[in-house]
């Protein structure tokens, strides 16, 4: 082949190159937000409507969508919080009862038996169900057993699930 037609097959191929990459491409972008609002993991942030002073302890929701409290007793659980807020509005993590995999940790208001069925109780502890009157919300099976109050003991969590006792 012609060294000389070589060279112009070659510079027409280069020009041809050149002129598609100058060619502004099209891009086209879709972004689908489907998950936004869910946890795979189970774990949500919030923000503490006030200071919490310990980790593990039970929380329901608090004064809007974003915000957590301490549970009481007769409160609705949402989940346990593992982390500190020294002030209100900090941001804390929630690990929420029902979506959570595996176990987690809670703090215990008293001595509580292993594979005792779990509520939250004052200051968003947990105590054994008791059989006195009243609405609790089972939220767990003690994985451990508790010696007092103060302990954090291993939990197999659930979905709240409301107990009537009369």
């Amino acid at each position: 082949m012609n060294p000389a037609l070589i060279i112009i097959l070659g510079c027409v191929a280069l020009v041809g190159v050149a002129l598609l990459l100058a060619r502004p491409t099209p891009v086209r972008w879709e972004v689908s937000n489907i998950a936004e609002g869910t946890s795979e993991t189970g774990n949500r942030t919030y923000l503490a409507d006030a200071a919490i002073t310990a980790r593990h302890l039970v929380v329901k929701s608090g004064s809007d969508l974003n915000h957590i409290a301490v549970a009481g007793t007769g409160d609705i659980p949402l989940g346990v919080v593992d982390d500190q807020a020294d002030a209100a509005e900090d941001p804390v993590n929630v690990q929420l009862l029902g979506a959570k995999r595996g176990t987690i940790l809670m703090t215990a208001s008293a001595a509580i038996a292993l594979d005792a069925m779990v509520v939250s109780a004052a200051s968003g502890k947990i105590r054994t169900l008791p059989g006195t009157t009243g609405t609790y919300y089972i939220i767990g099976r003690a994985r451990e057993a508790a010696g007092a109050d103060g302990d954090v003991i291993e939990v197999i969590p659930c979905f709240p699930i409301q107990r009537v006792v009369s």
